[in-house]
C-alpha cells in the first residue's frame, strides 16, 4: 500500500469509508473533512497497552474497546478514533463500514503535543453531545498528568488532576483505580 494523499476539499462518508479501508493511517472525519492521525510516540502507544491491559483485566462484565473502533456522532456527521472507550451497557453500532459506536460511556484519549489542544477543547465539546456520555480521560504522554471528567448532570461535570506517581485515577464508569505507575509504566519522558 502506498501513502494516503488527501485532497482539500469535502468528502461524503461513503468516500471517508473507502479511504478508510486503503489507508496505512486512522482517518478522523469532521462534517465532510478528512483528517489523518499522526501515529503515536513509543510513550503514547505504552500508555496505550497499559491503560488497555488494565482496564481490559478488570472489566467485569463491561466492554472496553480500542481505537480500531470509531465513534459516532451522527448529528454533527462526525467520526473520531479515541485511543480507547469502554460502556458497562450494551454497545450500540452505526450499520456499515468499520465499527462506529454510538453510545460509549468513557472515552480516553493519549495527549501528544499536536492534539493536546484540540482533544480538551473540539473534541471534548464533540464528545459531550452523545447523551451516553460520562467520562472523559485526558493522559499526557509528555508528562505525568492525568485529568478527569465525569459528569454528574448533563451541565455539571466533577474535574479531577493527578500528577504524582502515587496518585491513583478514579475511573468512575467501571468502578475502578488506575495508578499512575500503572499508567505510565515503562515511559521514559524526554527532557525539554
Amino acid at each position: 500500500m502506498e501513502a494516503l494523499q488527501l485532497e482539500s476539499r469535502a468528502y461524503s462518508k461513503e468516500e471517508y469509508f473507502a479511504l478508510l479501508e486503503k489507508s496505512l493511517h486512522k482517518l478522523e472525519f469532521i462534517d465532510g473533512e478528512v483528517r489523518m492521525m499522526s501515529g503515536g510516540s513509543i510513550a503514547h502507544n505504552r500508555i496505550i497497552g497499559n491503560v488497555f491491559g488494565t482496564l481490559w483485566s478488570q472489566k467485569g462484565s463491561c466492554e472496553v474497546n480500542n481505537s480500531e473502533n470509531a465513534v459516532a456522532i451522527d448529528h454533527l456527521n462526525t467520526y473520531f478514533s479515541p485511543d480507547l472507550t469502554a460502556n458497562c451497557h450494551k454497545t450500540e453500532f452505526q450499520e456499515g463500514g468499520i465499527a462506529k459506536i454510538t453510545n460509549p460511556a468513557l472515552i480516553v484519549e493519549v495527549l501528544s503535543e499536536s492534539t493536546a489542544e484540540y482533544d480538551r477543547t473540539d473534541k471534548f465539546t464533540a464528545y459531550r453531545q452523545l447523551e451516553s456520555f460520562q467520562e472523559y480521560i485526558l493522559i499526557d504522554s509528555r508528562r505525568m498528568r492525568v485529568d478527569t471528567f465525569y459528569r454528574e448532570t448533563h451541565q455539571f461535570w466533577h474535574i479531577g488532576s493527578y500528577f504524582n506517581p502515587d496518585h491513583e485515577v478514579e475511573v468512575r464508569t467501571l468502578g475502578l483505580k488506575l495508578p499512575m505507575t500503572t499508567i505510565y509504566g515503562g515511559v521514559e519522558f524526554t527532557s525539554a
